[in-house]
């Protein structure tokens, strides 16, 4: 399992003090690579924790195996799958969260017919065709302009390939499965709502009426992405989180 972190301390006065942890939850099709250009944009007064989320069938067991691997107190950010286990770790431990932000994400649950909608996709993936469909996908998850990036497309590709479609299937029961957790959203803690421009299945509008509704929430829209706006403008993603803990 591809298990990466970054410990950094800065200095205040005279004395060394603890960099603020960040926790970076990738998500569906996503390994941490997913992030590598959002971590090398960060500053080097935030420490980076991201794991690879393994092929568990609920939210709230791939949160219980980050929990156990995470400092006592973090930051925590959450991209789309990603999202989903952010707030179940929300919700088990609210007390070693300081602050969370979804990433073209959302805390609601399935309906009943979309979780059937999704169950039912599985057929194509049992009949391996799933390398075929992430294909087919990639004009959903992008902004139309990165399609002609061959380096990116080549990065999502085998990103797509060694996440696989056995933790694929694992991650579509867990996301049909999971509860609402929108009450968890009080603003009890700086909250950040990001958006992409061109993002499809989270579209800017829909996140907007979202941050709208949590007290204090600080909503950003990145231009120029699609839903995988971290791969596609890290820099823009990685400025919002630094605002956002950095103030």
């Amino acid at each position: 399992m591809n298990t990466t972190s970054t410990a950094r301390t800065h200095k205040a006065g005279a004395s060394e003090v603890a960099a603020p942890a960040l926790a970076l939850v990738p998500g569906l099709n996503n390994m941490t690579t997913v992030f590598d250009g959002v971590r090398a944009a960060l500053p080097a007064t935030i420490e980076v924790h991201a794991y690879d989320n393994p092929p568990l069938e609920s939210v709230e067991a791939i949160a219980a195996h980050w929990l156990e691997r995470l400092p006592q107190r973090f930051w925590l950010a959450g991209f789309s799958f990603g999202g989903y286990v952010a707030l179940a770790m929300l919700e088990a431990a609210p007390e070693r969260v300081a602050g969370f932000a979804l990433l073209c994400s959302g805390p609601q649950a399935d309906s009943a017919e979309a979780a059937q909608r999704r169950l039912a996709s599985l057929e194509a993936v049992a009949q391996g065709r799933y390398f075929e469909l992430m294909e087919q996908a990639a004009a959903n998850a992008f902004h139309p302009d990165s399609l002609a990036n061959a380096a990116l497309m080549d990065r999502r590709r085998k990103m797509v390939q060694a996440y696989g479609p056995d933790r694929y299937a694992a991650h579509v029961r867990a996301t049909a499965a999971r509860p609402d957790r929108s009450r968890l959203l009080d603003g009890a803690r700086p909250t950040l709502v990001l958006a992409a421009s061109h993002d499809k299945l989270f579209a800017p509008a829909q996140m907007s009426a979202l941050a709208a509704g949590i007290p204090g929430a600080r909503f950003v829209a990145v231009e120029g992405g699609g839903h995988l706006v971290p791969m596609e403008q890290p820099q823009a993603v990685a400025d919002a989180l630094a605002d956002w803990i950095l103030g």
